[in-house]
């Protein structure tokens, strides 16, 4: 006997963030399914996360069909590998093609967090580096590759490191947010100050910035400067209760992160017509704006 029918269930609710960045909501859904990184492609993997925020539309945030279902375009009109979350969005492979990214072809565990998978998606596209220290991505090369692989749609406005302290961190964070427009924002640090509590892992790394809580910020490394949340590229360094890979981390100790030698800071990027707009935000706040060295 046929039992009955079962109503559909509700869609769940999506998980409330405070202070999510403009455009941060379509980050958000890419970022969970594409965990994690390729081995040694996480300035590339994180750029490509952060585009979304300005290339991706908000359909792009439903589903996309399976690979089998989609139809290729015409050789002759492919472009950059796109993005497995939006056609619009150019790939990591494509970014770190386009940043002239070199692979160390060996395995260094280290480079990893514990429990981290060992991927090598996109090699076969890349060149060997000669040595290991000349291997990965740098904010240079990282910068230039995103304005390549995006076709010229984003520029990307470089804001040094070493001119973020607690306080200026959090008040360019709060302009960004309040501002409204549009940005992906790109955080070259040294993880050792906003690993999760008990992990060692302390690494030169690239993660997305995706909320700004000046409310929140109680921690460790905290005092109480407000928090903001990290979208990682490894779900293993996620917390509970938080989309995969993100945990909330103390401005404080970004700012440590972003501050440590040789060279860190932020990558901001924008749409072509936001470029004004954003660089002015970081004019406003008495930032410098500039690329470092790593």
């Amino acid at each position: 006997m046929p039992g009955r029918p079962v109503p559909d269930r509700p869609a769940a609710a999506p998980l409330a963030v405070p202070g999510l960045l403009p455009g941060a909501e379509r980050v958000l859904a890419a970022h969970g399914p594409a965990l994690p990184q390729p081995d040694q492609l996480c300035g590339p993997f994180a750029a490509a996360l952060a585009l979304h925020a300005v290339l991706a539309s908000p359909a792009s945030t439903r589903a996309a069909p399976p690979a089998s279902t989609r139809a290729a375009a015409p050789a002759a009109t492919q472009g950059p590998a796109p993005s497995p979350a939006d056609p619009a969005v150019p790939s990591a492979t494509a970014i770190a093609v386009a940043a002239g990214t070199a692979i160390w072809p060996h395995d260094v565990a280290d480079w990893r967090p514990e429990g981290a998978p060992l991927l090598r998606t996109g090699w076969d596209e890349l060149p060997r580096a000669a040595a290991l220290e000349h291997s990965g991505t740098d904010a240079t090369g990282l910068l230039r590759g995103v304005e390549a692989a995006a076709g010229d749609r984003v520029v990307v406005v470089p804001v040094p490191g070493s001119a973020l302290d607690a306080g200026a961190l959090g008040a360019l964070l709060e302009r960004l947010r309040a501002a409204g427009r549009p940005v992906g924002v790109v955080a070259n640090v040294r993880t050792g100050p906003i690993s999760p509590p008990g992990a060692t892992w302390d690494v030169g790394h690239f993660v997305v910035l995706l909320a700004h809580d000046p409310e929140g910020g109680s921690g460790p490394g905290s005092e109480s400067g407000g928090r903001a949340l990290v979208g990682d590229t490894y779900a293993e360094l996620g917390a509970p209760g938080l989309p995969p890979g993100c945990r909330w981390v103390a401005v404080e100790a970004l700012a440590e992160a972003l501050a440590a030698p040789p060279g860190r800071g932020l990558l901001l990027l924008a749409g072509h017509e936001d470029e004004a707009a954003v660089a002015g935000l970081v004019d406003d706040a008495g930032l410098p704006r500039g690329v470092w060295a790593t």
